[in-house]
């Protein structure tokens, strides 16, 4: 997973912090080697966006917003997805709410706290 420059990525320290601190199957090493590399990219189309703005020149000279944001929005998506499907505990030793879980469960609180 680690690229052969001696600075690490944060793709390459996330998965190696990762597969240390859990024991993953097989399947969750692919799927944590996917967010790994989804982390790096993120971090290159940040890069890019950092250093040339969110607005470039089309091709007959009109500003446009940066073919780099929205890979970025859904690179960011994606990981959180992958993350979701990983399901890795939080300090308690409890597995994480996924997003469609979170949401169920702020709508039940709210249908219930509006009956009192």
């Amino acid at each position: 997973m680690a690229k052969s420059t001696t600075k690490k990525t944060r793709g390459a320290l996330f998965f190696n912090s990762t597969k240390e601190t859990f024991d993953l199957s097989e399947a969750e090493l692919e799927i944590l080697e996917t967010c790994a590399k989804t982390l790096d990219e993120i971090d290159e189309l940040q890069k890019s966006i950092d250093q040339e703005g969110l607005t470039v020149k089309g091709s007959t000279g009109q500003t446009r917003v940066h073919p780099a944001v929205s890979e970025l929005r859904q690179h960011r998506l994606a990981l959180g997805r992958l993350l979701a499907q990983l399901q890795l505990p939080d300090v308690d030793g409890e597995k994480l709410a996924t997003p469609a879980q979170a949401r169920s469960r702020q709508a039940n609180l709210t249908r219930w706290a509006n009956r009192g």
